[in-house]
């Protein structure tokens, strides 16, 4: 269900393959059916957002909203698909209604489904969204490959199976009851600019992909042997190459090994192709990767949103709201870009890989500085019971295999919450603040917090001694 409304998603603009047919009047009625829909998404983006923050954040997961997104996006798709199938139907007022409702419902189904992939840490939405988005590139490719009849048909199979998961588990009350936001914890109220901060400080380079995706995308199309998108591919591709990370142990967190480690080598591969000539091979191959390279960063992204989500300190509804308005700000940006003569195909597109290779730079740069800051530091190290770092003693303590179920048993004993539960877990393994935060996506402070909650509950004041009563069993 989930890869049948990322097929259906109208912000993405591959997802438009199916109505590329001539069906549909570009002047008369896309452009207005686009530009309402992108800026409409802005706005109700940040709506999102914005109610969010405000005390009692769980509304936007309640049955109405829910169902009245989910009411919207359908209806806007009903008037989209009336447009082809009514002559003299697919006029400006129609388009901008339909725009208009599709956005609202995006935005509405992007926080449901954002809230349903919180149940996961980091690892396992990784591996769904991975899976996901390469299963719906397929169906993307599949459309594309069929008549518009056959097409039309299984995309209006799509729609209500995109929108049935949201409904189902909103009139049962299990999106608002299951999905509980921690917040900040200096105390402080959460604001839109409080929030992008803190969004920017946990998930800066992940979102800054996103971004570039969503610019890359609406400002240029390619298609391969005049049947398959690249962008399409590019997806199906970068899946391929997530799904195996999923299952990299590693003694670091996982989402810094991948964008210090693993991606900065894959823009140095890239920077190094896009070296030679135009014409050759290792430029046509480095089209492929590149494509490749950029659907990883939208896995990576949604995933990362996802375990932010999880990490409950932000809003479910702040955090996709957010993300949405974005990608239609920064889709918006590509459009208006494509028309330009410097991203216009004719002309070689140059200022796509300039924009690329400023991005790979970045990347790279970023990874440099980590490598700086990390050699400059003593690494990760314990807590005291005011959840302070004790330099000098041991981190990553070795620890029985039955760990898990000893810290279960101590969770159990001291009624800890399932956020307690969680970093108890890490805690009891060895591990100290900074792998903590950034295994669950949430701020060292946050941590901390919890930290000394955990300590308090189980009646402990030292890091030994939380040890001690976890050996105990």
């Amino acid at each position: 269900m989930l890869a049948a409304f990322l097929v259906t998603l109208p912000v993405y603009a591959p997802n438009h393959l199916l109505f590329e047919t001539g069906v549909y009047d570009t002047g008369a009625y896309m452009a207005p059916f686009a530009n309402t829909l992108l800026g409409t998404s802005v706005v109700a983006g940040l709506a999102a957002a914005w109610v969010s923050a405000r005390p009692g954040a769980a509304r936007l997961l309640g049955r109405g909203w829910v169902f009245a997104g989910s009411g919207c996006y359908l209806a806007g798709y009903v008037l989209f698909i009336l447009a082809a199938a009514v002559p003299g139907f697919g006029a400006a007022a129609e388009a901008v209604a339909a725009g208009a409702l599709l956005g609202l419902g995006t935005v509405e189904l992007a926080v449901c489904w954002g809230a349903y992939m919180a149940q996961y840490d980091l690892r396992q939405a990784l591996l769904w969204v991975a899976v996901m988005v390469g299963l719906s590139a397929l169906l993307e490719m599949l459309l594309s490959s069929v008549t518009f009849a056959v097409g039309l048909l299984v995309f209006c199979v799509l729609l209500p199976l995109g929108c049935f998961l949201p409904c189902w588990k909103a009139a049962h009350g299990r999106l608002s009851d299951r999905f509980a936001v921690e917040g900040p914890r200096d105390g402080a109220p959460l604001t839109l600019r409080r929030g992008l901060a803190a969004m920017m400080r946990l998930l800066a380079m992940p979102f800054a992909g996103l971004m570039v995706f969503a610019f890359l995308m609406g400002a240029r199309k390619f298609i391969l042997f005049d049947v398959v998108h690249m962008e399409v591919l590019g997806c199906v591709l970068g899946a391929l190459v997530v799904v195996p990370l999923c299952f990299v142990r590693s003694s670091r967190p996982l989402l810094p090994v991948i964008y210090r480690l693993v991606l900065p080598a894959f823009a140095l591969a890239l920077i190094f192709l896009n070296s030679f000539p135009g014409g050759s091979v290792p430029l046509w191959f480095a089209a492929w990767l590149s494509y490749a390279f950029f659907g990883m960063l939208a896995i990576l992204a949604l995933a990362s949103l996802a375990a932010l989500a999880h990490g409950g300190e932000l809003p479910c509804g702040f955090i996709f709201g957010v993300a949405v308005a974005a990608f239609a700000a920064f889709s918006i940006l590509g459009v208006a870009a494509a028309a330009t003569p410097p991203f216009q195909e004719q002309e070689g597109g140059p200022a796509l890989l300039v924009v690329s290779t400023l991005f790979f730079v970045a990347l790279i740069g970023e990874a440099l500085v980590s490598l700086w800051r990390a050699s400059r530091g003593a690494g990760e190290v314990p807590v005291s019971d005011e959840g302070d770092e004790l330099p000098g003693r041991p981190v990553a303590v070795p620890r029985p295999l039955n760990v898990a179920s000893r810290c279960d048993a101590l969770a159990d004993e001291a009624s800890l919450t399932p956020r307690e539960r969680e970093i108890l877990g890490y805690l009891g393994r060895g591990h100290g603040i900074a792998f903590i935060a950034g295994t669950l996506v949430i701020s060292e402070s946050t941590v901390r917090t919890h930290v000394k909650a955990i300590y308090r509950k189980v009646g402990v004041g030292s890091r030994e001694e939380l040890l001690a009563r976890v050996d105990e069993g």
